[in-house]
């Protein structure tokens, strides 16, 4: 799987590769048709006016009307073929991206898309949709063109080359002294942008902290950034363009001017004069747009580098060089010796965790507030990468599981609940396609929510924001308990259970986790005191990363489904993790 996902990118360039074979194909007999122009002046200035024959004028006009439509249909046709191309050159890679997501991948932090590598796909895919790879076809054939020039008289191909060799220098000129001012007008557009979304994730905050004032100097002042940096940049792009469109019409001219005298010398006729003139077009035109799309062609390049490093990078993860670490088979949820650092500080924050969780055993972690309890969940989720050790579910490392494998093997009650825009229903069930009204109401009825958003005007069709601010704290930790409960997962976490649940609808919540128990889910509670569930079967302290084993409090603990916590464990082998455990249960 690893070498197949590093090699994505070039497996789906080249599965496509015979529609660029068919576009390159296509590009030659569009350049050829492109040809009937000139000949078609040739043949006027040179055979229909000295004889003066009508017929063979409207003959000629006929055909070349036809070859004209031909090459529109298939310049059409090779640009259509492009777009599909890219279609599905995206379509294949992100595929490939999402199946091959590690556990905690998908929706990475900072990031605008839920998979880092998406931005260059569609970045790919914009320039085989674009007019960039086009360009890169017609300058292929340009030399044609040049060559018909030549043919009909050397000193016409060499005004052609000398506009050529004009047009090079400025857009070299152009693009060494652009300097950062491309880069510049990007950054204050997405600042522009992050504004924007700031402000449709945090409205209510900026509502009830009456933060407009700060908030539209900012506004204004991102956005006087963004036009001056965006006209600064058209004005020194827009100078050369119109160097270039000047230079082509004065090379055109030069042509028109050196193939008269030529006529006058009577080296060629005057229908090479005027075909000459009119292929100068057919040469530079090609050159220049290619020439312009430098840029394009560079950062597409940049895209395929940067995409190809990405999936490389994302092997490794894949390939997880912890995953030889063996776990306890018996456990539903094994940890082995779990370190993680801060990805801030790079301190250590976890030191050696390993705990074993059996199907149907629910274990309380205890321990302040900054002693690593979150740090823990996010490890198991995969939100944190750990520095060490392994984390197994089912005797699995949950980072070589696909989507489909994981979508019911957690459920998490985060300590601070967030949400996404969109309906109450949407949210508890995952956003699932294939959601059914009973499942999503069930999941309400296991938080004791039901009632609360029947009684709502549109009821679970009810529109929320990020933070669900037309809730209370507690009916948030109810929804993001019904959340997690929905798919009835292998391992429920939650973190800091709310006082909602433990108070105010203790019975519907301990039914809930009995019932969740007894289908043989884990189930892990971190809190900062004990909580009052008898289904806890053990409790642990986190001081200092590590795990210090606490005693049983309940009557879960059996021969079969053993809990375990090894404290500064630094190996794990079969003899060392049976002598613990021996110790634990006779202590």
């Amino acid at each position: 799987m690893e070498r197949g996902l590093s090699g994505l990118a070039q497996q789906a360039l080249r599965a496509g590769r015979g529609i660029l074979v068919t576009a390159f194909v296509l590009s030659f007999f569009v350049n050829i048709l492109r040809l009937v122009g000139p000949l078609f002046m040739i043949l006027i200035y040179d055979r229909v006016l000295p004889s003066r024959s009508e017929e063979t004028l409207v003959v000629l006009f006929v055909m070349a009307a036809c070859f004209i439509l031909a090459q529109a249909v298939l310049d059409y046709a090779r640009k259509r073929i492009l777009a599909r191309f890219g279609a599905q050159f995206q379509e294949r890679v992100e595929d490939g991206l999402f199946a091959n997501a590690g556990h905690g991948q998908l929706f990475e932090a900072g990031r605008t898309k839920p998979l880092t590598g998406l931005d260059e796909v569609d970045g790919l895919r914009a320039f085989f949709h674009s007019s960039s790879l086009v360009s890169i076809y017609d300058f292929f054939w340009a030399p044609m063109f040049v060559t018909v020039v030549f043919l009909l008289d050397p000193r016409l191909g060499w005004v052609c080359m000398g506009g050529m060799g004009i047009i090079l220098v400025l857009v070299m000129i152009r693009m060494f002294f652009i300097g950062n001012r491309v880069a510049d007008a990007d950054a204050a557009s997405r600042n522009v942008a992050d504004l924007r979304t700031m402000v449709a994730v945090s409205r209510e905050t900026f509502r009830s902290q009456d933060m407009g004032r700060g908030f539209k100097s900012r506004w204004l002042g991102a956005r006087r950034n963004s036009r001056d940096r965006a006209i600064a940049l058209k004005d020194w792009t827009g100078w050369f363009d119109s160097l270039s469109d000047g230079c082509v019409l004065l090379v055109r001219y030069s042509v028109l001017a050196v193939g008269a005298w030529l006529t006058l010398e009577g080296a060629i006729t005057i229908g090479a004069m005027v075909a000459a003139t009119f292929l100068v077009s057919r040469v530079l035109v090609p050159v220049e747009k290619f020439l312009t799309e430098l840029p394009s062609i560079a950062g597409a390049w940049r895209n395929w580098g940067r995409l190809k490093k990405i999936l490389a990078l994302k092997s490794e993860d894949v390939a997880d060089p912890f995953a030889a670490d063996e776990g306890n088979p018996r456990a539903r949820l094994s940890l082995v010796n779990l370190a993680v650092r801060s990805p801030d500080t790079n301190a250590q924050i976890l030191k050696g965790v390993t705990i074993d969780i059996a199907p149907g055993e629910m274990v309380q972690i205890l321990g302040p507030s900054g002693r690593g309890k979150t740090v823990l969940a996010d490890a198991i989720m995969g939100l944190n990468r750990r520095s060490g050790g392994t984390i197994l579910v089912n005797g699995i490392n949950p980072s070589r599981m696909g989507l489909d494998a994981r979508e019911k093997l957690f459920g998490y009650v985060p300590e601070v609940p967030t949400f996404f825009s969109g309906t109450l229903a949407e949210n508890i069930a995952h956003m699932d396609p294939d959601a059914s009204p009973a499942q999503i109401t069930g999941a309400a009825r296991k938080a004791c929510l039901h009632a609360r958003i029947s009684a709502l005007p549109e009821g679970y069709q009810t529109q929320i924001d990020a933070a669900a601010s037309g809730l209370s704290r507690g009916q948030r930790h109810q929804l993001a308990f019904a959340r997690a409960a929905y798919n009835n997962p292998d391992i429920l976490i939650i973190d800091e259970p709310d006082q909602m649940l433990t108070d105010v609808i203790p019975k519907t919540f301990e039914k809930t986790l009995e019932q969740l128990l007894e289908r043989g889910s884990a189930v892990l509670i971190l809190a900062r005191k004990p909580v009052p569930l008898k289904q806890i079967s053990a409790s642990y302290h986190l001081e200092d990363g590590r795990l210090r084993a606490g005693k049983s409090v309940g009557n879960r603990l059996t021969d079969r489904s053993k809990v375990v916590a090894l404290p500064d464990a630094t190996a794990h082998d079969n003899a060392r993790t049976e002598n613990a455990v021996t110790k634990l249960l006779r202590g």
